[in-house]
């Protein structure tokens, strides 16, 4: 639940089905951030003003996973081998969906389409610690739900 009127981190929900059609159930999402991409163009009129225009480009984000199971690495391996073995590319890209619930109890969600997962690192292994794992994505669009 929000905190003294602030959304805090445990509001946040984090869902996301691959290309393929399948939900990617990762356990303990760490963290999320989203991030709008633009283009900026600017115009000089004789004048000497100028006018920006900023033009959406997509989305782009990161998030970590701490790994409890081969969820993450299992995707990442069948679509890598789909690659090497020259299958299409899949028509449809992954979905994600953020789910933040607001201070007077409703939720707010937003859908991430045509997002293009990278696994970024699949952790470090060192005794004693737990191994946390990175992902970074694009986005053509966030749409409202």
């Amino acid at each position: 639940m929000p905190l003294n009127g602030y959304t805090v981190g445990n509001d946040t929900s984090v869902d996301i089905v691959d290309p393929y059609g399948g939900p990617i159930n990762l356990a303990k999402i760490i963290n999320f951030e989203a991030k709008p991409k633009t283009n900026s163009v600017e115009v000089t009129a004789l004048n000497g003003q100028t006018d920006e225009m900023l033009i959406p480009k997509g989305w782009s984000g990161t998030f970590e996973v701490e790994r409890t199971d081969s969820t993450l690495e299992d995707f990442w391996a069948r679509w890598e081998s789909d690659y090497y073995n020259g299958a299409p590319q899949l028509p449809s890209a992954a979905t994600i969906t953020d789910t933040t619930l607001e201070n007077n109890g409703s939720r707010t969600t937003y859908r991430f389409t045509k997002v293009q997962l990278k696994l970024e690192s699949a952790g470090k292994r060192e005794g004693g610690k737990t191994v946390r794992m990175q992902v970074s994505f694009t986005a053509q669009r966030r749409l409202k739900v």
